[in-house]
Formats: C-alpha cells, structure tokens, sequence
C-alpha cells in the first residue's frame, strides 16, 4: 500500500500534464480558426482603386487624355461611347476636368466629367454596364447697383466705376433699339443699372439679366424694365409696359465711325461722277461682324456687281435690309433661309465697288429706298393684359431700386 501511496502522485501528473497539453491544443486549434477563415479576405482584390485626374489642354480631347492616363483604348472608347449618348465629346474646351477610378485590371469603374463650370456627367458601372447621370452645380445670384457719368465711352465709364466693363454690352444690348451707342451717347449722359452677377463655388463665372436700367442722353430718358415672360424669356418694357425693343436694330455692326450718309445726289469716289447714294457707310475694319437688324428671310446672298459680296433680307410685306461689300459670308447665310435678328450674316470687307473697308447698309420700305437713319421703326409687343398686374408691381420696385442706392428694394423683384 506504501508502494502505491507513491506512485500515484506521480500518475496524476502525468495525466494532470497530458490533458493540459491536448486542451491547450484543442482551444489553440480553436483560436487559430478565425484567423485562417479571415486569410481569403486578406487575399482578395483591394477595394481601393487608381485614381485618374486631368484638366484638358489646347487641341486635347477626353479621349487623349485617358490614353495618356494608362487607360487601355478599348475600354476608354467603352465609357465614352456612353457618355457621347448625352453630351458632344467634339465640344470638350480646355480647362474641362476629370476624375476617374480604374481598378486593378483597368476597368473604368466610375468617370465624373466637369464640362464648363457648371455641368457634371457621371458614369458609373452596374452589373448592366455603364450608365450616365447629368448634374448641375449651383449657381448663387448676386445683385448689383451700378451709375455713372459718361466722360469718353459707356465701356470706359463702367470701368471708372469700378465694375465689370463688359456691363456696358449689357446696357446697350437692352437699350439698343433706343439708342445707338457709337453716336448717340454725348459726354455728361448719365446711366444707373440694375444687374444680376452670377457666381459659381465662390468664383465668378459671369453676368446674368438686367433687372433694370435707365440712360439719359442729352436730357431723354430712357427706362427699361426687365419682366420675365410666362415662357420664362425676358424681356424689356417702359414705364407704361410697351417694348423697347423694336422690330429691327439701329445698326447692324459696332463700328468706327460713318463714313458716308443717305443722299440723292453723291460724289462717287471712284467713278468721278454725282449719283444717289441710298445708303449709310459704315467705317469698320475688315472682318468686323455684320448682323441682321430683324428677323427674316434671305432674299439674296452673292454678288451684286458695284456691292460686291451682298445680301438682301426680306423682313415682312414693308421692309428689306441690304448689306454691301462684304469680304465673307455669315455661317449658312444663303438665299432662302431664315435668319434671327443679331445673327451674323457676313463680315465686313472692300469687294466690288469700294475704296476701303467699310459696310454699305441699305433698307427698302415697299421696294423704295429709305434713310436708315431717319426710320421710327415699329417697337414689339406691349405687356400682355394677363400680365400687367405682376408687371407693374415689378416696375414700382425697380424704379425704387434704381432711384435709390438701396438695392434691398430690387433685389428679388419676384420676392
């Protein structure tokens, strides 16, 4: 019994020792199980992708962009076969952006286009293939008040003032039918505008409509309204709510100076001898643009013996407008299709009978020349009767905006 007394805390041990090792085993095997399922996912294709970035240069196109990212040919033809489905790809300008995520065997997963400022295209990849949405970033619409006293030029005026020059084009897009703005605007006139500027991410990106403005020229004062139509066009109206803007323009082209009135009776500087003169001679340097004065027809477009390259616009039943010497036709300009007014339909020149650059303008009024100059032309439509309520309450908080250096009275107008 002695005997046994001894050996059997040594077999305890023993046994005490073998159970501790195939537990820690069996629990070790236990532990080390989820490490060796998770080992698939270790092993699995990074969720991250490449990123592909790049603004377009002059004479670079999406297309050669991507190429010269690492994009294989194939798959970028891919993504912008369906991206052309919704924006002209021919029309990307430099300065438009991309961002594209390509994965580790060169797919195109997702391409965000920037065209412009504004527009965002979208492509993405889904089990169906690539599909693309259109985004717009936001633009924030800002008020402005402007005046100001003519010295030399409405251009330079807007400058002295301290705003955005290019105001003036505004002003006189609004008021040209009114007044034309190489040879109306005397020193000491006076001007006060009220305009939307446009901005974009903090950054200005351009003008928007006029809300209003007035010009007094020698003592006349002119007022334009702005009113949004029901269709959402705007359009401008006097005080009363009839249109300031005519049937045509006052001048078909920015130019330097006129060189030569309407007469009957006019020394031809080529031919030596009097002879009528049914037109103005614009003074302009070659290639300035010529516009249409209204909307139209083209009766004629080619050449016309002494008015070398010419065109002849029939308006309506009382009026044609004919525009002489031109070095080049306006994009389409042929006998027989419509033209909008402000469309360009050639360019200044010196063909046929001329002695320099210059536009020899003409209008016909039931077939008979008339003195460019000297026609009262029949302004548009006046407010709709439907419309006069809404219009005349815009008026009144204009007219206060325009009155006063208070911008808050004009400033939502619609408000």
């Amino acid at each position: 019994m002695a005997c046994r007394s001894e050996t059997d805390p040594g077999r305890t041990v023993l046994i005490c020792a073998f159970l501790v090792l195939a537990l820690t085993a069996f629990f070790g095997c236990d532990d080390e199980e989820p490490a060796h399922a998770e080992a698939p996912a270790a092993a699995a294709p990074s969720a991250f992708f490449k990123v592909i970035e790049d603004t377009l240069s002059s004479g670079q196109s999406l297309y050669t962009s991507l190429i010269g990212g690492g994009i294989d040919a194939a798959r970028a033809v891919e993504v912008l076969d369906v991206l052309g489905e919704t924006v002209n790809l021919r029309s990307c300008k430099p300065g438009d952006s991309y961002s594209a995520e390509v994965s580790d065997d060169g797919d195109i997963v997702t391409l965000c286009y920037r065209r412009g400022l504004r527009e965002l295209y979208h492509v993405s990849r889904d089990s169906s293939g690539y599909t693309v949405a259109a985004d717009t970033i936001p633009v924030t619409v800002i008020t402005r008040r402007v005046e100001g006293v003519l010295e030399t030029s409405l251009w330079e005026a807007c400058r002295e003032a301290g705003e955005d020059p290019r105001i003036a084009l505004k002003l006189s897009d609004v008021l040209g039918w009114e007044i034309d703005f190489v040879t109306d605007p005397r020193r000491g006139d006076i001007f006060t505008m009220i305009y939307e500027e446009l901005y974009c991410e903090g950054r200005k990106i351009g003008l928007g409509d006029v809300i209003g403005a007035v010009y007094v020229n020698e003592g006349d004062e002119h007022i334009a309204i702005g009113f949004a139509e029901p269709d959402g066009t705007m359009e401008f109206y006097d005080c009363e709510g009839n249109s300031v803007r005519r049937v045509f323009l006052k001048s078909p082209l920015n130019y330097r100076r006129i060189s030569s009135y309407f007469s009957n009776r006019r020394f031809h500087p080529i031919l030596k001898t009097y002879r009528p003169h049914h037109g103005v001679d614009y003074a302009a340097p070659t290639g300035t643009p010529v516009v249409a004065i209204g909307d139209g027809r083209v009766a004629h477009a080619g050449w016309n013996g002494g008015m070398g390259n010419y065109v002849e616009i029939r308006h309506n039943n009382i009026y044609n407008s004919c525009y002489g010497h031109l070095s080049r036709y306006g994009r389409g300009v042929r006998g027989g299709v419509r033209v909008k007014q402000g469309q360009v339909i050639g360019y200044v020149g010196s063909t046929g009978l001329s002695t320099g650059p210059h536009l020899d303008f003409r209008v016909k009024k039931y077939g008979s020349y008339v003195n460019p100059l000297t026609i009262d032309y029949p302004r548009g439509e006046p407010v709709g009767e439907e419309c006069k309520e809404a219009f005349f309450a815009r008026r009144d908080l204009v007219l206060k905006g325009l009155k006063s250096r208070e911008l808050a009275a004009a400033e939502s107008p619609d408000g």
